[in-house]
């Protein structure tokens, strides 16, 4: 017996049927030559309205005659499975505190336990069970409890989204994330698919089993628990301050995502250095999936083979901010991601099955630090401005919408459009709330993206405001160890802290912290 991987291989709708009957006949072998088989990557490719599968497979070969065909085929072993660093335990095991339970904090905290450390994990918000009823309060009644919502509780912002585990970081340790993500919520798919998801339905119950294999690894988690302060004694972080008590522990790993705005100013007056950062804000656009299905697939929309369709378009012009779509999510819905009562924010998320009948995505443009405020909270403080502005003169829990088409006619709308947006949408004009240089950037770029996707502008499109929290507004300065640079024993990781900007970029920012620590 021999695994072979193949090489690349197109694959057409009428072949996908069978992916392993053409897979033989594309390498001129028997299909009863391929004991087994699966998949190693698999995407989509909808270039020129003809969608087809690209592949690459593992197949399981007994016959001798068979294997000599594969392996002149361009055929070759699988390369070996990446392994963690093995870390000697210590007689006496050190203690570390992990503040935030979101990727970064989950990932890290994962690392250091198998390593032997003692880590308590701190979080400000509910456990995933507790924080589902808080949510559905806020999506669907617009009940907000300001420390158990979208963005806090057990697994951080990205409990609520799409669940997208693509990434551009570049790291040896991507299979492992995803080999983690694939057990604790019992999907293969995962492991190769190009633009891998679990899904905002998914997520909870991987999160509780995440939970009890950290808790088998003697990790301890505290929920409901927020950090008031660091200790800094001799210009070190020695420990945290909860409840006015000092907890010292040998080190702090600082995960607390893009939301935490008392623990930015906390850190700010401790004299941690931090620094401005760009940022992208603008709108959620809400398409129905069905004309999205069309623009990507052609004339193969309704083939049963091809899930719900995505899409990225970009904006790019010498005068104006570059636009850009973000965090796309197919057959989706559009929910309130506000933690401040006085504000409106809101974000995109979508179930494993992406059956929804609408489409939703970000369209936002990047910000430079030009536009804020003095000093490293600048940028927090501009956002948060913008979040009230959208706020003002609605009913409370409402967002303000209009069409696409209103939009760029520059029009109050008379009437509020039918969204997702379960807790109510108002009439409004979004270019009287977004900043003006968002609002004329978002206006030029809407022809470009329509070329890049035939009948993107419609009447039938929705914008919903505002889009603020793509990332965090602040960077917590940090050296090649990843500790800060102001006071050894801190290390401030993900995406609170600047440094990544989704959940397996969060996660490989945690792992490669931790062992940096470790070593």
């Amino acid at each position: 017996m021999a695994i072979l991987l193949t090489p690349q291989i197109s694959f057409t709708l009428d072949e996908a049927a069978d992916f392993a009957n053409s897979c033989a006949k594309k390498l001129g072998i028997h299909r009863n030559d391929i004991d087994d088989w699966s998949f190693h990557k698999k995407s989509l490719d909808v270039r020129h309205k003809n969608p087809k599968f690209m592949a690459t497979l593992l197949l399981d070969i007994r016959d001798d005659s068979a294997l000599r065909h594969l392996e002149k085929a361009g055929c070759k072993p699988p390369l070996p499975r990446i392994q963690m660093p093995d870390f000697t335990r210590r007689q006496v095991a050190p203690r570390v505190a992990v503040v935030g339970a979101g990727p970064s904090g989950l990932f890290a905290s994962w690392t250091l336990a198998r390593a032997g450390v003692k880590v308590d994990l701190f979080e400000r918000g509910k456990d995933a069970k507790s924080r589902s009823n808080d949510v559905a309060q806020l999506m669907h009644r617009g009940i907000l409890s300001t420390e158990s919502n979208i963005c806090f509780g057990e697994g951080g912002a990205g409990t609520y989204s799409d669940g997208k585990l693509m990434t551009r970081t570049k790291s040896k340790f991507i299979p492992i994330v995803l080999e983690l993500f694939s057990k604790c919520c019992n999907n293969d798919r995962i492991l190769y698919e190009s633009h891998p998801h679990i899904g905002t339905d998914k997520l909870t119950p991987m999160l509780l089993n995440a939970r009890a294999h950290l808790e088998s690894l003697g990790a301890s988690y505290h929920f409901e628990t927020r950090i008031d302060d660091i200790w800094i004694d001799a210009n070190r972080c020695r420990g945290i301050v909860v409840n006015g008590e000092k907890l010292g522990y040998d080190a702090v790993f600082l995960c607390i995502g893009h939301s935490a705005d008392e623990m930015f100013e906390t850190l700010h007056r401790r004299g941690v250095a931090m620094a401005q950062k760009p940022l992208a804000i603008g709108v959620r656009v809400e398409h129905p999936q069905e004309l999205i299905n069309r623009i990507q697939y052609g004339r193969y929309a309704e083939h049963p083979l091809l899930p719900a369709a995505e899409y990225a378009v970009r904006f790019n012009d010498e005068k104006l901010p570059s636009a850009f779509s973000f965090c796309m999510c197919p057959g989706g819905r559009v929910v309130p991601s506000h933690t401040h009562p006085d504000c409106c924010v809101v974000n995109g998320m979508s179930g494993s099955f992406r059956n929804g009948r609408f489409a939703n995505s970000a369209l936002v443009v990047q910000v430079g630090e030009e536009s804020f405020d003095d000093g490293p909270l600048g940028g927090l403080h501009w956002i948060r401005r913008i979040e009230k502005k959208a706020a003002e003169n609605l009913p409370p829990r409402y967002a303000p919408a209009q069409s696409m088409t209103d939009f760029i006619a520059n029009k109050t709308p008379g009437t509020s459009p039918r969204t997702t947006y379960t807790p109510g949408t108002a009439p409004a004009n979004l270019r009287n709330i977004l900043p003006a240089r968002v609002a004329t950037s978002l206006l030029a770029a809407l022809p470009t993206f329509d070329r890049q996707m035939h009948g993107f502008i419609t009447d039938s499109a929705n914008f919903i405001g505002v889009e603020t929290r793509t990332s965090s507004p602040v960077r917590i300065l940090r050296g090649d160890d990843y500790a800060s640079i102001s006071f050894p024993g801190l290390y401030p990781l993900g995406e609170g802290a600047g440094y990544a900007g989704g959940i397996t970029s969060c996660a490989l920012d945690g792992i490669h912290a931790a062992i940096s620590w470790l070593a």
